[in-house]
C-alpha cells in the first residue's frame, strides 16, 4: 500500500501527495503540497513507513541522498553511500572491477579533468580508432558522444559539451562487439537468477537509442556459457561493492573476451525497462522487489556509531 508520494525538484523542494489518486506526470507532480526539504525529511524519517527512492541522477544516487538517509536514519532502499557513489563513477568502478576480477578487461581510458585537458596527449594515449566520450559522474547516457574519426578539434568540442556537468570526463576506446545488460536482484539473502539481456542497436547504444522507441532492441537470452560468465560477474561486484537489494551491470563482448562497461544502482524501473523485463521473466513483479527491498533494509545488522575512548597525553 502507498502511503505517500514524495517528489523532489532540482531546487530542493519538496512536493508531497498525501492520498491518491497519485499524480502521473511531472505536470502532476509539481501540484502536490510544497515543503521545504527538511520538513519533508523529518517527515520521511518519522513517518514509519519504508522509502522506496526512485532518485535518478545526481545526488539521488550518488551517494548524496544515501548519506542523508543514513544521518537521519531514514528506512528505505537507499543502500551505502559508497556502493552509490562508486556506481556514478565510471572510472573508478572499473578500476574496482578489474582489479577484483583479473578476467575481466575494460576500455582502454583516460579520465580528463577539464582545468588540465590536452586533447593530443589523450588521443595518442588511448591509440587509434573510434572514441566514446562521457561525464565520469552522470547517468542515462547523457552527454555521450561516439566520435568515430576522432581528432583534437572533435575531441575538444566533446570534452567542452559535458564540461558544465562534470569537471571530470571519461574518454574511452570504442569497443565494437556485442552488448550486454546483466540484472541482479537479491531477494531473502540470496541471489535470484534474472535472464542476462542482449543489447541490439545499429552500432552505438547512446542516450538516444537508449530512450527512442524502435533505435535498439532488447532480447532477454537463454543462458549459455557468455551469459553465465556475465552473470557471475555482475554477482560479484553487486557483493564487493554492497549494493542493496537490485542494481544492472553493463558488458560488452568481443572475440571471447568480456569488457566491463558500468553498474547502474538504481536501473530504470518503466515497463519496457531492461530490469523490470528481466524480473519479469523470473516470475517476479515491482511488488516484490519493494518488499525485497524492505526486507532487505530490516535484516541488515544495525551499525553501533558510537564508541567510547579516551585520549591520554
Amino acid at each position: 500500500m502507498v502511503d505517500a508520494v514524495f517528489y523532489i525538484d532540482r531546487t530542493g523542494t519538496a512536493h508531497v501527495f498525501d492520498h491518491g489518486p497519485w499524480p502521473e506526470d511531472e505536470r502532476e507532480l509539481r501540484a502536490g503540497e510544497v515543503l521545504p526539504l527538511g520538513t519533508a525529511v523529518e517527515r520521511l524519517r518519522s513517518g514509519g513507513s519504508f522509502v522506496f527512492s526512485l532518485l535518478h541522477g545526481n545526488e539521488g544516487e550518488d551517494g548524496g541522498w544515501q548519506g542523508l538517509a543514513e544521518v537521519f536514519g531514514i528506512r528505505g532502499n537507499f543502500g551505502p553511500t559508497l556502493a552509490s557513489a562508486l556506481g556514478m563513477d565510471k572510472y573508478l568502478q572499473a578500476a574496482l572491477a578489474t582489479a577484483l576480477l583479473p578476467g575481466l578487461r575494460t576500455p582502454r581510458s583516460v579520465l580528463v579533468r577539464t582545468g588540465s585537458f590536452d586533447a593530443q596527449r589523450v588521443l595518442q594515449e588511448i591509440g587509434p580508432g573510434p572514441l566514446v566520450v562521457k561525464p565520469n559522474r552522470m547517468g542515462a547516457s547523457l552527454l555521450t558522444t561516439c566520435l568515430r574519426d576522432p581528432d583534437e578539434q572533435a575531441l575538444t568540442k566533446a570534452v567542452t559539451e559535458a564540461a558544465p556537468y562534470d569537471n571530470q570526463v571519461l574518454v574511452q576506446e570504442f569497443v565494437s562487439g556485442r552488448e550486454y545488460s546483466c540484472s541482479v536482484y537479491r531477494e531473502n539473502g540470496r541471489f535470484i537468477d534474472l535472464p542476462v539481456a542482449e543489447v541490439v542497436s545499429q552500432g552505438f547504444f547512446g542516450h538516444e537509442e537508449k530512450h527512442a522507441k524502435g533505435r535498439a532492441r532488447i532480447e532477454l537470452c537463454t543462458d549459455d556459457p557468455t551469459t553465465k560468465a556475465i552473470r557471475d560477474y555482475a554477482q560479484s561486484l553487486f557483493e564487493a561493492t554492497d549494493v542493496a537489494t537490485f542494481a544492472r551491470c553493463d558488458f560488452l563482448v568481443r572475440d571471447g573476451e568480456t569488457y566491463f562497461l558500468e553498474v547502474n544502482t538504481l536501473p530504470g524501473l518503466m515497463s519496457g525497462s531492461i530490469f523490470p523485463r528481466a524480473l519479469a521473466a523470473a516470475g517476479r513483479t515491482i511488488t516484490d522487489l519493494v518488499v525485497a527491498a524492505s526486507g532487505e533494509y530490516d535484516s541488515r545488522p544495525a551499525r553501533d556509531k558510537v564508541k567510547e575512548y579516551d585520549i591520554h597525553h
